[in-house]
């Protein structure tokens, strides 16, 4: 409350070095609001837990708010692969996916020709290593 009455105090002046200071305080209390935002909505939202058991794999997010739980078979599934989605086909067109880091590769389960996206938006080489431990535990 009070960083409200001194911005609204600070804005009654028409110094420029008064509203120069208060933006950039302003910017840093916005970029440290988005930061902690995000490494909040990243604990509550972003985790995928895999539970591996000699016949069964089970795909489960940290939050059960939006999706629950998704139980595959070992009989039924063919294989494990990394596939890139920097350009993505679907039905209704093109989407082309951005990443500085190089995160766009994506875990794959592979079910009688069908596709199912495990873990997704990891960088190549974690993306082969997590590929490559399935493989290795599952076949």
């Amino acid at each position: 409350m009070g960083f409200i009455i001194i911005i609204l105090g600070l804005l009654q002046y028409d110094d420029f070095f008064a509203l120069t200071s208060l933006s950039s305080i302003t910017a840093i209390i916005i970029c440290f609001f988005i930061f902690f935002l995000y490494i909040w909505l990243w604990n509550n939202f972003g985790k995928t837990v895999l539970i591996i058991n000699p016949e069964t794999l089970t795909i489960k997010y940290k939050n059960k708010l939006f999706t629950s739980p998704k139980t595959y078979l070992k009989k039924e599934t063919d294989r494990f692969e990394t596939k890139d989605f920097k350009i993505e086909r679907h039905q209704l067109g093109v989407r082309y996916h951005f990443s500085i880091s190089g995160s766009t590769y994506s875990v794959v389960l592979i079910q009688k020709e069908t596709e199912t996206r495990i873990i997704d938006w990891l960088t190549k080489d974690k993306a082969d290593e997590i590929a490559s431990e399935l493989k290795r535990i599952w076949y």
